[in-house]
């Protein structure tokens, strides 16, 4: 009670309350700089050149970069096939990812961007959809390279978690789990990108206490962006596995990550609990603030919380 009336007093004399709900997106010259990076293949990258040296000229209109950014796009997509090794395919999933960001894009180009992606997730990279080594050098380059935090991590992550391949959803959850550790562990630095278990979640959210709230997280965007953070892994970890038996249908789908996915009736009590928890402490927000009351209330009591209502009873979970 204590923590919560401390949590209270901390929510009236906050000074931000403006909750932003879009990723921030990055420019023209930041993408310039993602395409730059090592993997892009010798055979593309004089193609590439004069599209680039548009992208940085600070001299260029938004049309020309428009322009050379489609370019981009349909140079990249038409030579997907010779995107062969590691590198390579580091290079087109952060690319992808990149062209997504950018801010103000075209619908025109949105539809190239999305038929980057579609191409990229259809190369089969079977015998390494499931390596531990790959995933971390995916999530290592993704996170550093554009670089991702914030909405534009959480963005990318929803976006990792819906793509076809698997080495794609391993490496939502394993940026995920970045994220969450900065917040309950700010002084530890993450050195290996892996997938985490529902355990590890919950021990983690554990070490998060309400000074903790304070401390790390000094605005109500933060807090937000927090509690985004738990319905993406509610709906990509939780939903999408809780009910599968270990032994044969997570071990079938996931091989070396079954366990990381297995799901208890004790931890989504546990999940549950902390939500409600969560839900108290933005109640009395409500009165002075009521549009970002309401955001934060509606993704606790809206599109968190009912998920759980609509499991099967106990001894159906596995």
């Amino acid at each position: 009670m204590a923590d919560l009336q401390h949590f209270n007093e901390y929510l009236l004399q906050n000074p931000e309350r403006t909750i932003r709900c879009s990723p921030d997106g990055i420019d023209f010259d930041r993408f310039a700089r993602i395409c730059d990076f090592s993997g892009l293949p010798d055979e593309l990258r004089q193609k590439l050149h004069p599209f680039l040296t548009v992208l940085r000229d600070g001299g260029a209109n938004v049309d020309a970069k428009v322009t050379a950014t489609a370019c981009i796009l349909n140079v990249v997509t038409e030579k997907v096939n010779s995107f062969v090794t590691l590198e390579h395919y580091c290079w087109l999933v952060r690319t992808a990812i990149a062209v997504q960001l950018l801010k103000e894009l075209p619908t025109k180009v949105y539809s190239l961007a999305r038929r980057l992606s579609t191409a990229m997730e259809a190369i089969d990279i079977a015998a390494s959809n499931h390596s531990p080594d790959v995933v971390h050098t995916l999530a290592k380059k993704l996170k550093e390279d554009i670089p991702l935090d914030g909405l534009n991590l959480l963005y990318t992550i929803e976006k990792l978690a819906n793509a076809l391949p698997p080495i794609l959803y391993y490496t939502a959850v394993a940026l995920l789990f970045v994220e969450l550790t900065a917040i309950t562990q700010p002084e530890q630095r993450t050195e290996t990108f892996r997938v985490h278990s529902v355990g590890d979640f919950l021990r983690h959210l554990e070490m998060l206490n309400v000074q903790q709230l304070q401390q790390l997280r000094h605005s109500l965007q933060n807090f937000y962006q927090l509690l985004k953070l738990l319905s993406l892994y509610q709906n990509m970890v939780v939903m999408r596995h809780v009910g599968k038996t270990l032994d044969s249908e997570l071990t079938d789908e996931h091989k070396c990550y079954a366990e990381a996915f297995h799901v208890t009736h004790e931890q989504i009590q546990s999940f549950r609990q902390l939500l409600e928890n969560y839900s108290a402490l933005v109640q009395p927000f409500g009165n002075e603030q009521d549009e970002d009351y309401l955001i934060l209330a509606d993704l606790i009591q809206v599109d968190m919380i009912p998920l759980f209502d609509d499991l099967n009873q106990p001894d159906e979970l596995a």
